[in-house]
């Protein structure tokens, strides 16, 4: 398996709008940790060509997430500035395959972090502020029943992210467990729920995320952005939807899909 050939043709296919073709058939043979290296290898193609790392998601951690996509782990993806839009974005469907939306909560890193034990020990330093996003998902599977190496192969099918126009300061990650999650779509609310549906909260995800990143001599860096995963399901969005996720800290964070 030639790692940087992979990696070529599936940024070739992410930029023609179809992700993961290479996956079709289960013609390609992976184990988890061939699909991170390749994900990340083209993470450091598209960096190459001038793509900024704005942070990361972490993926398929709530039970809904996991029984929807028909996984038992969860998974890593690495978020580009490219990708990321400012609330009240109009998002054109056709920049996306099978376009679908998580709400959820995010985290801004407050300075640099050595490892996931200094997480753990200074709970209270590492995450500078929390809010609401939209995050933007390629929703399409080249087999079923779906693989966590083709998920993760597509970088966890993540496609950017809406983020709000205000990023609240928090002095305390544990309120993040007691945070609602509301998910609208046209003025329907389609689902709520609240951080505890991560295993251990928000803070969980992110430990789980530095510990990640250790294996491949990476580590949390002041400003990143991490989307610490979904407590409701995902769900598809058409041309003209308009999309609102808001949180119990009076934040929301809106999208409209055009029409085209």
């Amino acid at each position: 398996m030639d790692l940087r050939d992979l990696a070529w043709r599936q940024l070739a296919d992410y930029d023609r709008r179809e992700p993961g073709s290479l996956f079709a058939g289960n013609a390609l043979s992976m184990t988890v940790d061939e699909s991170y290296a390749l994900q990340v290898e083209v993470a450091r193609l598209r960096q190459v060509r001038g793509e900024r790392i704005a942070g990361y998601k972490v993926g398929c951690v709530s039970q809904v997430m996991q029984s929807q996509l028909g996984l038992d782990r969860p998974v890593f993806g690495h978020v580009f500035a490219t990708e990321v839009y400012a609330s009240g974005a109009v998002l054109d469907p056709g920049a996306f395959a099978g376009l679908a939306i998580e709400g959820e909560l995010a985290v801004r890193i407050g300075r640099d972090v050595p490892d996931a034990s200094w997480i753990e020990r200074h709970p209270t330093a590492v995450i500078s502020s929390a809010f609401p996003v939209i995050e933007l998902h390629n929703y399409t599977f080249r087999n079923t029943p779906h693989t966590a190496q083709e998920l993760i192969g597509n970088n966890a099918i993540h496609a950017g992210v809406v983020l709000p126009g205000t990023e609240p300061p928090l002095p305390d990650p544990t309120v993040l467990h007691d945070t609602p999650i509301e998910v609208s779509i046209n003025r329907a609310v389609l689902g709520t729920a609240s951080g505890r549906a991560l295993p251990g909260g928000p803070l969980a995800s992110v430990v789980r995320l530095a510990e990640h990143l250790a294996r491949f001599g990476r580590s949390l860096l002041a400003g990143d952005i991490v989307l610490t995963g979904s407590p409701l399901p995902l769900y598809r969005v058409s041309a003209g939807d308009h999309i609102e996720v808001a949180s119990g800290r009076s934040i929301a964070v809106r999208g409209i899909i055009a029409r085209t």
